[in-house]
């Protein structure tokens, strides 16, 4: 409509008389037609490329099947297989002893089949890429709540591998063709492309997605990804990896929600496991289960302003449990009978079926 309304304006510019205004968009209504015509005549040019490739596959398969039981005699079934084995070079041996005639129908696949064998591989191969690619896009514009990984390396396949599984739904986006292609080969949807660019981002469903992870190997391109995104999706859930320490203020100015130093916390949880080991093992047997998850939640619920943990019966009628609650700067690990107030950060240790319920009615939305 804008497009439309600046034209409009232009041409009362140049012209005053309504005859070359009509004239003008109706020769933008035959481009449009002309573009739609060109679409529909690619198609068709395409499904007449290959009717025409099998023809020929057909017409030679036929042709040396039938020369091959005139000339030496043979079944129809070994005609049609000595025919297969010529044409597509396989090398095994042949059916019976050739005669003269028989030794130049073979000459003659050779060249001529096994030139159609290759060019209806080299016609028919990039049609069935494309349609796959076609299939691709459709799912991404039909999907949504996922999450974006950018950078396909060791920590992004790692990151994928976890994704997938509670998501379901992880789109790869990385400039290199061939991380591109093993991204694929695993099963998820990827782009190839630069993760700071805004129509590649938005190819990937940036405006639809629930999260994005900038996990490249530089903090700049990290940083700028995280921008890009938070300027198309303020409200996308910004994860970025930290690659050195120099990047922290970078990746906080650029709007990241959470930074992840892999160095850092490893360091920690080293140290962790060397100075309190029995922490570090619940931790990972928390981890290796799967089914137990800590979350972070709000209080906005008003009825258990001023109560006990007791008396919420958050434990009793969810199974989850309040491991610490965060309040004015300051973490309490609470007994039952600590009292929560609205406006507390409440950390709920518990099971996903558990951990919904403990969350309806930790907001108060029931």
């Amino acid at each position: 409509m804008i497009i439309r309304k600046i034209i409009v304006v232009n041409v009362h510019n140049h012209y005053s008389d309504d005859r070359y205004i009509t004239g003008f968009f109706d020769k933008i209504e035959l481009v449009r037609k002309n573009t739609d015509i060109t679409e529909i005549s690619r198609s068709n040019g395409l499904k007449g490329e290959v009717l025409r490739v099998v023809g020929m596959l057909i017409a030679i398969t036929v042709l040396g099947t039938v020369g091959y039981h005139v000339i030496e005699g043979w079944d129809w079934f070994d005609c049609l297989y000595m025919t297969v084995l010529t044409i597509t070079t396989t090398g095994y041996r042949e059916v019976g002893k050739l005669s003269v005639l028989g030794k130049i129908l073979s000459m003659f696949l050779m060249v001529f089949g096994v030139a159609t064998f290759l060019y209806s591989v080299d016609a028919i191969l990039p049609i069935l890429l494309e349609r796959r690619i076609e299939r691709w896009k459709k799912v991404l514009e039909k999907m949504e709540n996922h999450c974006i990984i950018c950078g396909y390396g060791r920590m992004g396949k790692e990151m994928a591998k976890e994704l997938i599984k509670e998501l379901k739904k992880v789109v790869v986006v990385d400039s290199d063709a061939t991380r591109v292609v093993s991204a694929r080969e695993d099963g998820i949807i990827a782009i190839q492309g630069d993760c700071t660019e805004e129509d590649v981002l938005e190819r990937a469903g940036i405006r639809r997605a629930k999260c994005i992870v900038a996990c490249t190997n530089n903090d700049s391109i990290n940083a700028f990804a995280v921008m890009v995104a938070k300027d198309l999706n303020p409200k996308v859930f910004a994860i970025a990896v930290l690659r050195t320490p120099g990047g922290e203020k970078k990746l906080k100015r650029a709007g990241a929600d959470m930074l992840l130093s892999p160095y850092h916390d490893s360091a920690r949880k080293v140290c962790v496991a060397v100075t309190r080991p029995t922490a570090a093992d619940f931790i990972e047997i928390i981890g290796k289960m799967g089914t137990l998850m800590l979350e972070k939640m709000e209080l906005k619920n008003e009825k258990f302003h001023g109560m006990s943990l007791k008396e919420t019966n958050i434990r009793k009628l969810t199974g989850c449990i309040v491991v610490a609650i965060e309040r004015n700067g300051e973490v309490i690990f609470p007994d039952p009978d600590t009292k929560v107030y609205k406006g507390d950060i409440l950390y709920v240790l518990g099971k996903e079926d558990g951990l919904k319920e403990a969350y309806k009615l930790i907001i108060g939305s029931e």
